[in-house]
């Protein structure tokens, strides 16, 4: 163990950008997993029928792909073969019925789907994407920030000032519900 300046234990995607990170800065690094594979909650697994396969958690992978980690390893994963494969219609809702509701890149058909499962749910939708746009910047830059810097401090006072600081109490108090019961009493269909 002398031999490592750093031992990460678990192979999860932060602890995979972490060891990754510090190998470019020059660092011996060891990854201990207890596990088959490395990867943590990213793996791909037959998870519905036999020959269908899923990669699981995959939907964390588009906050990598807009981080900082992945603008600095980037290059050195596509040298060694990662490539990720983007499609236009990304995710969606498969219930055990098999009521199902694909979710798309495109903003007007995720609407006109919404709207063709309950009257409402898509102009809903639509309203909640339209205030995700205007928190945008504030939302990525907590996500993709260092918490304890002066860069995220002067981002939460410049929205303290622009929502007084109620108004940001209530923003965070709405972003840190759990999804299910927002979920469930903004949305009228249950695919949505």
């Amino acid at each position: 163990m002398a031999d490592f300046d750093h031992i990460i234990i678990g192979s999860g995607i932060n602890a995979l950008v972490a060891a990754s990170l510090l190998g470019k800065a020059g660092k011996r690094v060891l990854v201990l997993e207890r596990n088959e594979t490395i990867g943590g909650c990213l793996l791909t697994a037959e998870v519905t029928a036999p020959g269908y396969l899923h990669d699981v958690m995959a939907t964390t992978m588009v906050l990598f792909l807009t981080s900082p980690a992945f603008a600095a390893l980037g290059d050195d994963l596509a040298a060694r073969g990662a490539e990720f494969c983007h499609t236009d219609t990304p995710t969606g809702v498969l219930r055990k019925d098999g009521s199902h509701l694909i979710y798309a890149m495109d903003r007007k058909r995720n609407i006109d789907a919404f709207n063709a499962r309950a009257e409402g749910d898509g102009r809903t939708f639509d309203a909640e994407m339209a205030a995700m746009a205007g928190d945008a910047d504030f939302v990525f830059s907590l996500l993709g920030g260092n918490l304890w810097s002066g860069a995220t401090a002067k981002k939460v006072l410049k929205e303290t000032w622009k929502r007084g600081p109620r108004g940001l109490a209530a923003w965070f108090g709405e972003a840190l519900t759990p999804a299910r019961g927002y979920l469930e009493t903004t949305y009228v269909s249950d695919e949505a």
